[in-house]
């Protein structure tokens, strides 16, 4: 009977690449973000906190929560990240 360590299961999965959390800070140096809240559909919709996803504002430097889908900052109209 093989070695549970060393089946492909167990060796693939110690090569495997996390890839970072949303709701985490942004890999920077200074270490700060702005929190620039919930997206107007997001509101409209009444999405719970729980089922909205966190996107990136290069522009306001801030994270924004919003449907998964979206792209426009609510803060400044930016659609770049």
């Amino acid at each position: 009977m093989p070695d549970d360590e060393n089946t492909p299961e167990t060796q693939q999965s110690t090569n495997l690449v996390r890839f970072p959390q949303s709701r985490v800070s942004p890999p920077s140096g200074k270490g700060h973000f702005k929190d620039l809240g919930l997206s107007d559909m997001s509101k409209k919709l009444g999405l719970p906190t729980r089922q909205t996803t966190g996107h990136w504002c290069s522009y306001c430097e801030g994270i924004w929560y919003g449907y998964l889908l979206e792209v426009d900052c609510p803060v400044c109209g930016n659609r770049h990240g």
